[in-house]
């Protein structure tokens, strides 16, 4: 007999455990429930987004630009920050409970004696749900890799990878080269690869050349200046256009509005020629968790930086502001490199507070400090059982004019905003 789960906690508690891999590379048990839902597109047009950092940010860029110029968007993302709903929009909303439960019943009665994994369960409602939408547009976030990423068994219209880095080595290999090589497996023959940096490895561009892609990259193809009050995108194919400063903190998320513009002029390139929808888009851009400063005085900034590139984007966002005495609460998981992850920020950070994030997969805090008191000495981490006890610890050490940086994984920050909702919530009731 098949689930009659009635909650959507009913449904996710259940499919935590339904595979007994958390993380599991076999494309062909997603492929063959797929098949099996009779799904005959997505979307009227696919855009796939792979990269080691950035991803979220470039979906979000390029939804808010087909949004605002009158284009039904669907897209899937992870991981969620507060409610798993977010994974799946439609028309920048996210996705009711209601849709989701049955969308994940059909998967449950179509799937027969075939396991998913919780990642592969989101990513079928994700497509059910956009078939079912009558979409211009579907956008869709690579999980991990890409070659074997459950994302990718759609043939995908466009591609766009954003970023090459050392992350998930035990998945993706430990060098340049083998990680490029999962990323690039999103590239379709004959259709158009955009890399959002300037610097492609070489891996990229002998499996564009291999498979017949029309690759392109950033300040080669297509390139954009930054200035004061404004920024100018020039495209591959003639385009330039004078934009709006970005919501987002950092000059490298302009590589990602750059290769989000670079996307339409190749797919819909009538979109560029409205530019008040243009500039629309760009300030409607939406995204939480990156450098997004949650209170003034005393300054509280949380980012989802969880690799060693993402580290050293934030230290150099925070370099760029004023100098302020400053602490860091962090979180990890297990399969993170926790020295990589907390040198960038050591000259800086005064104290470190840290906790174990509520996952079976976060790394205890005493393992955090024990790979890292060489590098920022023994008497400047302190470390709590929970991420919650190592917010309020944080709180306590702050003054008015400091600043408090909180990142290490989606989970740190998740629980981070659940933790201020309920400080909120507690100081109005009393």
């Amino acid at each position: 007999m098949k689930n009659q789960f009635k909650s959507l906690d009913e449904w996710l508690n259940w499919q935590q455990d339904l595979h007994p891999k958390n993380i599991d590379f076999k494309i062909e048990r997603i492929k063959s429930v797929y098949d099996k839902l009779n799904i005959h597109k997505i979307a009227k047009k696919t855009i796939i987004v792979a990269g080691t950092n950035g991803k979220g940010s470039t979906v979000a860029i390029l939804e808010s630009l087909l949004h605002e110029s009158n284009y039904k968007v669907g897209s899937f993302t992870s991981p969620h920050i507060l409610k798993y709903n977010e994974r799946i929009k439609i028309s920048k909303q996210n996705i009711d409970d209601e849709s989701l439960l049955k969308a994940f019943k059909i998967i449950d009665d179509a799937r027969g004696d075939t396991t998913l994994t919780y990642f592969e369960f989101a990513t079928l409602a994700a497509f059910y749900i956009f078939s079912k939408q009558d979409l211009d547009y579907a956008l869709l976030e690579v999980g991990l890799g890409g070659r074997l990423d459950a994302t990718n068994i759609i043939d995908s219209d466009l591609s766009i990878i954003t970023s090459i880095g050392i992350d998930h080595t035990e998945f993706l290999g430990s060098s340049i080269d083998s990680i490029a090589n999962e990323k690039a497996g999103v590239m379709r023959s004959s259709c158009y690869s955009i890399f959002a940096g300037s610097n492609p490895p070489a891996t990229l561009l002998s499996n564009a050349q291999t498979n017949n892609v029309t690759f392109v990259f950033g300040q080669k193809h297509f390139s954009h200046n930054i200035y004061s009050d404004h920024w100018k995108w020039r495209g591959k194919n003639g385009a330039q256009i004078k934009l709006p400063l970005l919501p987002l903190t950092g000059d490298f998320q302009y590589n990602h509005a750059s290769a989000a513009l670079q996307a339409i002029e190749f797919i819909d390139p009538g979109i560029l020629k409205n530019e008040p929808s243009l500039s629309a888009g760009l300030r409607n851009v939406s995204l939480m968790g990156r450098y997004q400063k949650c209170s003034k005085y005393p300054e509280v900034i949380i980012d989802v930086a969880h690799n060693e590139d993402s580290a050293i984007k934030l230290f150099d966002n925070l370099n760029k502001e004023d100098k302020k005495k400053t602490y860091a609460v962090i979180g990890l998981l297990n399969d993170k490199d926790a020295y990589t992850l907390i040198k960038p920020l050591a000259p800086i950070i005064e104290k470190w507070f840290v906790g174990t994030v509520d996952s079976t997969r976060g790394m205890n805090s005493s393992e955090i400090k024990e790979r890292v008191k060489s590098l920022v000495g023994d008497d400047k981490i302190i470390c709590y059982e929970n991420m919650n006890n190592a917010f309020e610890a944080a709180y306590e050490a702050l003054y008015f004019n400091d600043r408090l940086i909180v990142y290490g994984s989606f989970y740190t920050v998740s629980e981070f905003m659940s933790y201020q909702r309920h400080a909120e919530k507690k100081s109005l009731n009393e």
